[in-house]
């Protein structure tokens, strides 16, 4: 969803809210694809001071990711809250430009990309925010027992008959060796 604000950079005493909801199904990253079960609408407020942009707004979004252990999916709540100036003077370049004094160690205009212009695109600066959010590991469960590393039998539902015991990979060679002696 994108949003027309050259009303507010045009004119630094407006403050506009808007009801937005991201259009987005679907989280695409490099890593998969996350389905999202809920999202909900929400009011985003912007507004022009001291050519800053100023956008805020608050939501949940749930999406549906695999477990790190078994793979079923999980859905995992992310709280998207979006407080942040953005330079919007007019001799930018148009892609929300951030002064040091609002992001510490950001030299990268494009972590602001959500910014072209005249038009704010929502579902940028919604997905940006959940990205920034994604946990390290998701479990379905403290005690998921995972998948079976032999024949992929997810263990939380059933057991499987593979034998699972390590041996010492130092011994392979020596394993080896009985092997063809008792063939």
């Amino acid at each position: 969803m994108t949003i027309n604000i050259s009303e507010i950079l045009a004119n630094p005493s407006v403050i506009k809210e808007f009801k937005v909801e991201p259009e987005f199904d679907v989280l695409d990253l490099k890593q998969g694809s996350y389905p999202i079960s809920q999202k909900n609408p929400f009011i985003l407020t912007v507004s022009n001071a001291k050519g800053k942009l100023h956008i805020k707004g608050d939501t949940e979004i749930r999406l549906m990711i695999p477990c790190d252990r078994c793979l079923d999916e999980v859905e995992h709540t992310f709280p998207v809250h979006v407080d942040c100036r953005v330079n919007s003077d007019k001799e930018s370049d148009g892609i929300g430009d951030v002064s040091e004094a609002d992001i510490s160690n950001s030299d990268n205009d494009d972590d602001y990309s959500f910014v072209d212009g005249c038009i704010l695109d929502v579902d940028k600066l919604v997905r940006d925010e959940i990205v920034v959010a994604l946990p390290t590991k998701v479990l379905c469960s403290e005690d998921c027992k995972g998948l079976c590393s032999v024949c992929g039998t997810n263990l939380n539902h059933g057991s499987c008959t593979c034998d699972r015991s390590v041996g010492d990979p130092r011994m392979a060679a020596i394993q080896d060796i009985f092997r063809d002696f008792n063939a």
